[in-house]
């Protein structure tokens, strides 16, 4: 800070020095990112990864599932992924079943790629996570079948 202070170093940008940004930001670290409601997303996203675990047991999907904090994935892939060459087999047109059976069940995955589909933020609750569960738990064994059907014809 002593550099910029001097300035031998510059440091600007619109929101640097808005206070309504800083409030904003103060805000952030003192109403929301608190250990109550970490410890409220960690239990969200337990429930959520479980969930998801049971599913794909049930249904014999071969998928397996990512979790890093409240961000998670379905990994369409029927061992962990390891390298590059794992990652350019995963079943696209899979993971995109998978995206538009969930968006037409009012559960919007990111849509960037299929490395991740949920972040989950405080504002979420129970029943949004039984909402999520409910419409992949209704996708499930069609992704199965498909991911069978495919397999299937790859032995061919």
């Amino acid at each position: 800070m002593d550099l910029i202070s001097q300035r031998k170093v510059f440091h600007g940008g619109t929101p640097n020095t808005n206070p309504v940004s800083m409030a904003a930001g103060l805000a952030t670290f003192r109403e929301v990112l608190t250990r109550e409601n970490y410890a409220h997303v960690e239990k969200l996203t337990q429930k959520l990864v479980d969930g998801y675990r049971r599913t794909i047991a049930k249904v014999g999907l071969e998928a397996y599932i990512v979790s890093a904090g409240a961000n998670g994935a379905l990994m369409l892939y029927p061992k962990e992924i390891r390298n590059y060459r794992d990652w350019i087999t995963i079943d696209a047109d899979l993971w995109r079943h998978y995206w538009f059976g969930m968006v037409n069940r009012g559960v919007m995955p990111q849509p960037h790629w299929w490395d991740e589909q949920w972040t989950i933020s405080v504002q979420h609750t129970e029943s949004d996570i039984d909402t999520h569960l409910s419409a992949f738990e209704d996708i499930a064994p069609a992704l199965a079948n498909a991911q069978q059907r495919t397999a299937e014809a790859l032995a061919r």
